[in-house]
């Protein structure tokens, strides 16, 4: 049993109706998919994301400095960092 928000309880509740699957193996799949150690996908989405960190670190108008010192790429860096997926294994915080 767990318990999500109604907001994310509807999403979830259409997603399922339109994959044709019930609500439970949309969070099984999901859990999965964030616990696998070597999932291509959990591998496949983080390569993106460096990718973008990539671009964004490169790129000359992302060197502009706000008054803390910080540039718009270590602002942005920062926040797509918070989207990687992280395996059990590396993220033994849960």
């Amino acid at each position: 049993m767990t318990y999500i928000d109604d907001a994310d309880y509807v999403k979830l509740r259409k997603f399922a109706k339109t994959k044709k699957l019930t609500m439970a193996q949309v969070l099984r799949e999901g859990l999965s998919m964030r616990v696998a150690v070597d999932n291509p996908y959990l591998q496949g989405f983080n390569e993106g994301l460096d990718a973008s960190i990539k671009i964004l670190s490169t790129h000359h108008a992302a060197q502009m400095r706000f008054p803390s010192g910080q540039s718009f790429a270590d602002l942005m860096t920062d926040e797509i960092l918070k989207l990687k997926l992280r395996s059990d294994h590396e993220n033994p915080k849960g």
